[in-house]
């Protein structure tokens, strides 16, 4: 491969650093790309691929049409044939309006996600990739934290995106969306626009389009600064995680869902509401926000056969315990 320019150097250099940083893949491990066609995911798959070399890393290329728009295909076809320009393994997944159905309850955008990952993680196994890579920016990561400030999140929310997730790595969280574009403008690549993006109808289209500028204007540097705001809640969050777990131990019994009521009342509430979180997620069930979290947290003082719900999860109080559970189809 010839020596990449040094705009796209520069995309791999922050890319190598956040993904050391996160505990990424080890010589010799394969790597999924998932690649739209953008220049975000372009310019990840070509970082990616100046430093698999002395890594060893191996590369694989998934792409997924969802079918919701006219030229859909056509960008999936563009990213196929790239794929094989560079002799890297691909595959089209191409979703039914089945797989849609499936997550409809969580409303179109959430549905699309949820669907897109469902059908690229078993691809990438196929592919032998332990990892998958997504090409989520620093503008993300900002987008994400007025998103979850709209939505009244909390702390957990407010950190974003991590680098790692599991298998699942974002190794440009430190990378602006104009460092893509110049990358890929830099190494001669040509990219595909989703016309959607350019609606206003999604929420997050109108924070990239109309609320981020505005925040650039009042006080230049905004995004970096959202981001930033969003690693230091991470970094609390990591931080507090040990305790968490501690205290979840310490109050669970016969499951991690079965939370003794009386100790779980003496928390302080900042520390009741991630253990009720934790307890969910443990459990597989829908991890509430934290209004349904001070529900939850409520029980210990309700009756016997009390509950509360939220979207995938309910809380009961049965007896001397909080049990949290899948609900009841």
């Amino acid at each position: 491969m010839t020596r990449a320019p040094g705009e796209l150097r520069l995309v791999a250099d922050l890319a190598a650093k956040a993904l050391a940083a996160a505990g990424g893949p080890a010589p010799g491990d394969g790597v999924a790309v998932a690649v739209s066609g953008g220049a975000d995911s372009l310019a990840l798959l070509h970082a990616l691929r100046v430093l698999a070399g002395p890594r060893k890393w191996r590369l694989a290329v998934l792409t997924v049409d969802h079918g919701l728009r006219p030229g859909s295909a056509a960008d999936a076809a563009f990213v196929a044939d790239h794929a094989k320009a560079l002799a890297l393994p691909a595959r089209v997944l191409t979703l039914t309006s089945a797989d849609l159905e499936a997550h409809r309850a969580a409303g179109p955008e959430a549905a699309a996600r949820a669907a897109r990952y469902a059908a690229l993680w078993p691809a990438a196994d196929a592919l032998d990739c332990h990892w998958l890579a997504t090409g989520h920016t620093l503008d993300d990561q900002a987008e994400t934290v007025l998103l979850q400030l709209l939505r009244g999140a909390g702390p957990d929310g407010l950190a974003g995106m991590p680098v790692r997730s599991g298998r699942l790595l974002r190794p440009l969280l430190d990378v602006r969306r104009a460092q893509t574009r110049a990358g890929c403008a830099a190494a001669g690549l040509a990219w595909r626009e989703d016309p959607t993006n350019a609606t206003d109808a999604p929420l997050r289209n109108r924070v990239r389009q109309q609320v981020l500028p505005l925040l650039e204007d009042l006080r230049p540097g905004a995004t970096t600064t959202l981001a930033r705001a969003a690693s230091l809640a991470a970094d609390e969050r990591a931080w507090l995680d040990p305790l968490v777990a501690a205290t979840l131990a310490a109050i669970a019994e016969g499951g991690e869902a079965r939370l003794d009521a009386d100790a779980l009342a003496t928390l302080p509430v900042a520390l009741g509401r991630r253990v009720v979180r934790e307890a969910a997620r443990r459990a597989g069930v829908a991890v509430p926000d934290a209004a349904a979290c001070d529900r939850a947290l409520g029980l210990t003082a309700a009756a016997n056969g009390a509950e509360t719900h939220w979207r995938g999860g309910v809380a009961v109080r049965d007896g001397r315990w909080v049990r949290v559970v899948v609900p009841a189809d």
